[in-house]
């Protein structure tokens, strides 16, 4: 096998960490000697041990020894010795590896470039590898956060050809078709949460979850509910799934439904206004990276004229609803430019066109 085989090895096994790493990166680690993987890790949950960590541990656990093994790793080792695992450069240099080879610097300023040093320093060979493109997708959420104290969000709708988002005369009918909403579901199993207004629990009574085939390791995603009045019903789908439903609302609300809720498994975060910037804020300090906003209208309006955000998903069905549809943009207030710094792509979803910016 070569460097590139190892390292698709390790990027398979990061991905088995979605939605379990909190604010850490998906990381995945191959311990390599004689030609011979002996040992395959990665970040499983967050407060755990890491990649390199674990990759270690398996090899030893097999009975392999991991003095002078080669380690491939997809993001820098850590270096950093104030959080709840001991870091990994300082373990791989007592464990006596002699060559690591790195997708990419970590983007931590807690990090980044410090690992390498360590490593250096204790005449370990260790290298860079250029998997900047594929640490960039695998961790968006994880960058955002470092850079931004934001999650990554990304914004997704589906919308008629007129720009219609619900149908005021057939409330039940789907605006896309059963392959499109089986791909705008599959989209839901790669972020951390799903954030609606409290019209679309009312009107649609959705799970938010991600339905599909799962890894074992695999956690829902976390429902989000922005509603200022708390009139959430008790019986919700998103309560009675219990995956955990984060449901911000504001001081005026009753005190009473606020502690049946958190009996019900709810975390309630009581909020002065229903600001973009301040929701997600308080979403990164959950430990959320990745957040999928569905809507309706007036949140989809509300965070797109905020800017905060990284990714906007549409789905155009091949209808036109006229004056039976509410618009998309009711609730924009000004013209609105996307700008040319974001790249634009098209795909055939069933009989639906898919509009993705980012």
């Amino acid at each position: 096998m070569s460097r590139k085989d190892y390292m698709r090895l390790a990027f398979a096994l990061a991905k088995k960490g979605l939605n379990n790493t909190g604010s850490n990166p998906m990381v995945g680690a191959v311990l390599v000697k004689n030609g011979l993987i002996i040992g395959k890790g990665y970040h499983v949950e967050f407060g755990g041990l890491h990649a390199e960590a674990n990759a270690i541990k398996d090899a030893e656990r097999k009975g392999f020894s991991v003095k002078n093994a080669k380690l491939f790793v997809t993001l820098e080792p850590c270096s950093h010795v104030k959080k709840k695992t001991p870091p990994c450069s300082h373990l791989i240099v007592e464990k006596g590896i002699k060559e690591v080879f790195i997708g990419m610097k970590d983007p931590n300023k807690k990090v980044n470039g410090k690992g390498i040093r360590f490593l250096k320093k204790y005449n370990i060979k260790t290298t860079v590898l250029d998997y900047k493109i594929e640490n960039e997708e695998l961790n968006k959420g994880f960058i955002s956060l470092m850079k931004t104290k934001r999650p990554y969000v990304t914004l997704k709708i589906c919308s008629s050809m007129d720009g219609k988002i619900y149908n005021l005369e057939n409330p039940k009918e789907s605006i896309g078709d059963k392959i499109q909403l089986q791909h705008a579901n599959k989209l839901r199993k790669n972020y951390d949460g799903i954030l609606v207004g409290i019209n679309t629990v009312l009107k649609d009574n959705p799970r938010l979850d991600y339905r599909g085939p799962k890894i074992k390791s695999y956690s829902q995603p976390r429902p989000i509910i922005l509603d200022s009045k708390l009139r959430i019903p008790i019986n919700s789908k998103v309560i009675s799934e219990n995956n955990k439903p984060i449901i911000f609302t504001q001081e005026t609300s009753s005190k009473r439904k606020i502690e049946i809720l958190m009996k019900l498994g709810c975390e309630i975060i009581i909020i002065k206004a229903m600001k973009p910037k301040e929701i997600l804020l308080r979403l990164a300090s959950l430990n959320l990276q990745r957040i999928l906003i569905e809507g309706g209208g007036e949140i989809f309006s509300s965070f797109l004229a905020s800017k905060f955000w990284n990714e906007l998903i549409i789905y155009y069905s091949p209808k036109f609803l006229g004056r039976s549809g509410l618009a998309l943009t009711q609730h924009l207030s000004n013209q609105f430019l996307v700008k040319n710094k974001y790249s634009i792509t098209t795909k055939k979803i069933g009989r639906s066109l898919m509009l993705r910016i980012n």
